[in-house]
């Protein structure tokens, strides 16, 4: 216990010495485009923890800035992400198609259903959790009907989801796979479930978390990349000539308290197997700036 303590002072010692050497750098970073206020920032009574949790955001922006320039550069395919960190309670975002929203294929699903939990307060029939299941965990689009339309009440249900949780750039379609959103409409969705919410109970939460923990193996690619701990919903849809959308939104568990939500959206992919690669391109160089975190 006393050597992981002494290696724990001996990390804060290293960061601080960072945060006085980087200190210029660092307010320079603040006023660069990319992060967003989700939340106040976490507070602590130590001294030392709270120095560093000020400097904690702009070497989390660096970090997640230069890893995405580096995977954008040169490509072809619209890319969009957004990430939440817990730890600095900040929305980080890149992306090479401004003002885009992207279709959301089946990650609509986890939309369509925390809409009817909350609408439901989370009691859900026998039925509806059999027809949750399949929709989450097989993404069974026969069973993402049902509930879209008998349970939601369709395009204008799913609206009036999107107004209750924030996403005020995300816009419904009555073909459900065709609605259009943003990475942070998601993450601001994705916050409802794994951190705080003013929409859903804690049992609601804790269902969506549970499914999205248990998607089919088949499945579990995506923002999983480079991670031990997951869970997620992943889109795919082909349109157009040899056009395909991928997308793939949840979250990372940890190390420690570096938990965060994250949404990746991609359309123009000429395969489904390319766009599946840059996502986890993304994800992977995603999970590497966060590690370094705990160095």
């Amino acid at each position: 216990m006393q050597r992981r303590q002494r290696q724990a002072q001996r990390r804060r010692q290293r960061r601080w010495r960072w945060g006085l050497s980087g200190g210029f750098l660092l307010t320079a970073l603040l006023l660069i485009g990319g992060i967003t206020t989700q939340r106040s920032a976490p507070t602590t009574s130590n001294p030392l923890e709270a120095m560093e949790n000020l400097f904690i955001g702009p070497r989390v922006h660096y970090g997640l800035q230069t890893a995405w320039r580096t995977q954008l550069a040169g490509r072809s395919e619209r890319v969009s992400i957004a990430l939440y960190s817990a730890q600095t309670g900040q929305l980080y975002s890149r992306t090479n198609a401004a003002d885009h929203q992207f279709h959301m294929a089946s990650t609509v699903k986890v939309a369509i259903l925390a809409g009817i939990l909350r609408q439901e307060e989370g009691h859900l029939t026998a039925q509806e959790k059999a027809l949750a299941t399949r929709m989450i965990e097989n993404s069974d689009n026969a069973a993402t009907n049902l509930l879209f339309e008998d349970y939601l009440g369709g395009q204008a249900g799913l609206q009036a989801t999107f107004a209750a949780f924030g996403m005020t750039h995300s816009t419904a379609h009555k073909a459900w796979g065709l609605s259009t959103t943003t990475p942070a409409d998601q993450v601001r969705l994705l916050n409802q479930i794994y951190f705080s919410s003013d929409q859903l109970n804690d049992q609601s939460r804790a269902y969506l978390r549970y499914l999205m923990a248990h998607v089919a193996t088949d499945q579990q690619w995506g923002i999983s990349a480079g991670s031990d701990s997951f869970a997620l919903k992943n889109g795919w849809l082909p349109y157009g000539k040899d056009q395909w959308i991928i997308n793939s939104i949840g979250y990372i568990d940890g190390p420690g308290a570096n938990d965060y939500t994250i949404a990746i959206y991609t359309d123009h992919n000429p395969s489904m197997a390319s766009g599946k690669q840059l996502v986890e391109q993304l994800a992977q160089a995603t999970r590497q700036a966060m590690r370094r975190l705990d160095d």
